[in-house]
């Protein structure tokens, strides 16, 4: 019984240590995204004369070849030019690098705020 516990531990443990190098990489690819993104993000003409400020979450789905295959607003910002200026970016931001797996997913953030 003692030998079924300590083999069942030392199995999660090498699961934990094998996983643990796959999430720092999900990390770095999340992040490596969101850079790539926010490079392409212009804030729109009219919303700058009207003032408007405001965050916008977003999702992208990215494929195993590195293109979009699904980009939405999460958490709209209030303004629709400022949710629209979002997803054109991650649109004009593809392609991405490949991910590992075969497919990731990326939230974000995008704030507006004029200086």
């Amino acid at each position: 019984m003692r030998l079924k516990t300590l083999h069942t531990g030392l199995l999660a443990l090498a699961a934990i240590l094998i996983a643990a190098p796959a999430l720092a990489d999900d990390a770095a690819y999340s992040e490596a995204v969101r850079v790539q993104i926010s490079k392409n993000v212009t804030y729109p003409r009219m919303a700058k004369v009207r003032e408007q400020e405001g965050v916008v979450g977003y999702l992208v789905k990215i494929d195993g070849g590195g293109a979009v295959a699904d980009a939405s607003v999460e958490t709209p910002s209030g303004v629709s030019s400022l949710d629209s200026a979002t997803i054109d970016a991650i649109k004009a931001s593809a392609p991405f690098p490949a991910p590992a797996g075969g497919g990731a997913t990326v939230h974000g953030n995008v704030a507006y705020k004029l200086k």
